[in-house]
């Protein structure tokens, strides 16, 4: 899409707009001040977001961010209209009374400025007048109060950033800072990345973003699972695909960790090989004790003595008379362990 403006009956007349000084020298950076001069001075004519970039020296996404800006403060016609309106909305009189700094989510917001709050040019005092005339973001300060004790400037900028060139809406920024603080990374720079991530994603809305907080403790939990298993069995690289696949359902269905342990520990005995992680047999080993409502190592370790020894009176015994109780299972073990 090519972008610009035709001022009409105005030519070649380069004026800007009372509403753009008087409502936007405070929140827009220079990047978006650049952008918006060019398109005013060069009225009538159009241009696409490389044209701008090039002759700014700007990068292409501080451009592609600064058109969005303009856009989604009415300044810049969207999408969905004409891109070159006879005489755009801005050259009418200044309202009375300006618009929030701030204006909700819209639903199509799909970009954003910059990676982090660190280019958003703003002093405490325009904090302070934006938070007189901006309901939600009183309300999104007021809950950050709760998981931050350090209010001060960074975060309050950190939260003008999440709420204006993010998007987002109190709620949603109050689930990202619950989960943050429930990791324990509740840092300005790892709340915006969850965020930056979320708006990237497309996850704006509450129960999106819950579900895929969900997902990620979750992840999380199974990654610092792995890497307890992967000591316990002294692996020096990285399990494969199978290997993890295992480990979750361990996981999953709960086994306690000195049962794991003693699975690798026999496992190890019974094949000989320390430097081969015989996955599928501690596996077996774990779903034997399971079965068996085998709980605790003293448990285990009585039943591989009576295992054993029914395992040597089968062998010495030339008839099927003295089976055990507990099926073909010994006979099923004995050729799994031959076979491994």
């Amino acid at each position: 899409m090519k972008y610009g403006f035709n001022c009409g009956i105005w030519g070649n007349i380069f004026v800007v707009p009372g509403i753009v000084a008087d409502g936007f020298l405070k929140i827009a950076d220079g990047s978006q001040l650049k952008v918006l001069l060019y398109l005013l001075r060069n009225n009538g004519k159009s241009f696409d977001i490389q044209e701008i970039a090039e002759t700014l020296d700007l990068p292409e996404d501080e451009v592609s961010d600064s058109v969005l800006f303009w856009e989604q403060h009415g300044i810049l016609p969207s999408d969905n209209e004409s891109s070159l309106p006879a005489v755009n909305s801005i050259f009418s009189a200044v309202p009375a009374s300006l618009p929030e700094y701030f204006p909700e989510r819209q639903k199509n917001y799909i970009s954003y400025s910059r990676d982090s709050s660190d280019g958003l040019n703003i002093t405490p005092s325009e904090i302070s007048d934006m938070l007189k005339s901006t309901p939600p973001l009183r309300k999104l300060f007021n809950i950050a109060e709760k998981y931050i004790d350090n209010m001060n400037f960074a975060v309050q900028r950190s939260l003008v950033w999440l709420y204006q060139y993010l998007g987002f809406s109190p709620e949603m920024i109050e689930i990202i800072l619950e989960y943050c603080v429930s990791i324990n990374k509740a840092y300005i720079w790892e709340i915006e990345a969850v965020a930056l991530k979320f708006r990237r994603n497309g996850i704006d809305s509450p129960e999106l973003a819950r579900n895929e907080i969900d997902r990620l403790k979750d992840e999380m939990e199974n990654g610092s699972f792995i890497k307890k298993i992967k000591r316990m069995f002294f692996m020096e690289r990285d399990p494969v695909t199978r290997q993890r696949n295992f480990m979750i359902k361990w996981k999953s269905e709960e086994y306690p960790d000195e049962l794991i342990r003693l699975a690798y520990e026999k496992s190890v005995e019974a094949t000989g090989n320390k430097a081969r992680i015989p996955i599928e047999y501690i596996d077996t080993i774990l779903k034997r004790w399971k079965e068996k409502n085998i709980t605790t190592v003293e448990q285990a370790e009585q039943d591989d003595i009576d295992f054993k020894k029914l395992f040597k009176s089968k062998k010495n015994n030339s008839t099927d008379s003295e089976k055990s109780d507990d099926g073909h299972f010994e006979e099923d073990y004995e050729i799994f362990l031959n076979n491994f």
